[in-house]
């Protein structure tokens, strides 16, 4: 009788086969990409990456040895390795215990001390069908080794620096760091923002990004091609 562990890996070798072959993805021979994540195409999965339940945009990629689970990613967007998902929380004031038995319905032992959900141990979902409660925007770099917590939003073109705990929102084209994550700096001036939020480069048919790429390299020759277009 074939072991689960078994079928469970050569499910994933034919996943892996129809992945690279339909959606031009690169994915390593140990990565994981789960059956129920959605990938729009030319992503890549590094050695031992994992991603369940969760959707990535075109040309977004993960990692070595990163975590991704119940996250909507946009386009271009670049995970590090050893990024991870941290699901649940704990109240840390007024509660006399942090112990789920306390609070939560659900607790993970067999002991349950009380007739209601009394904490909201997850935050409600980013979208309609109650499947993301992660969500990075397009053109996101995450640094190694970063941690983000459930229910946070990274907006686009944001920068997390490596080693860095996310426990709230990143505002777009924002560089965070340290633990907890706190603002750095801003990429550009809020002008700037204004107009490549506006722009939404990364919404562009591939053919368009291909012919404009060599003025992304400042924001001023993008600005212009942009304007004159």
């Amino acid at each position: 009788m074939l072991s689960y562990h078994w079928l469970t890996n050569l499910a994933m070798f034919f996943r892996r086969k129809y992945l690279r072959k339909a959606l031009n993805i690169r994915c390593h021979k140990t990565s994981f990409i789960g059956f129920s994540v959605i990938c729009e195409g030319s992503n890549g999965f590094a050695q031992h990456a994992t991603i369940a339940s969760s959707y990535l945009g075109f040309a977004s990629y993960i990692a070595a040895h990163s975590h991704i689970q119940k996250t909507r990613i946009g386009r271009y967007s670049s995970i590090g390795p050893n990024v991870k998902c941290i699901f649940g929380r704990h109240p840390s004031s007024q509660f006399v215990s942090t112990h789920p038995s306390f609070f939560s319905l659900t607790p993970p032992v067999n002991l349950q001390l009380t007739e209601k959900q009394r904490f909201e141990e997850f935050p409600k979902p980013k979208d309609q069908k109650g499947r993301y409660t992660i969500s990075i925007g397009n053109d996101v770099w995450i640094g190694a080794n970063v941690s983000i917590m459930d229910g946070v939003s990274i907006g686009d073109g944001a920068i997390v620096a490596a080693n860095a705990l996310v426990n709230k929102d990143v505002a777009p084209y924002t560089v965070v760091g340290g633990i907890p994550a706190k603002q750095i700096k801003k990429r550009f001036d809020d002008a700037d923002i204004e107009f490549l939020l506006g722009v939404c480069w990364w919404d562009r048919p591939l053919p368009w990004i291909q012919e404009n790429a060599q003025y992304f390299e400042n924001i001023e020759r993008l600005k212009k091609i942009t304007n004159e277009a």
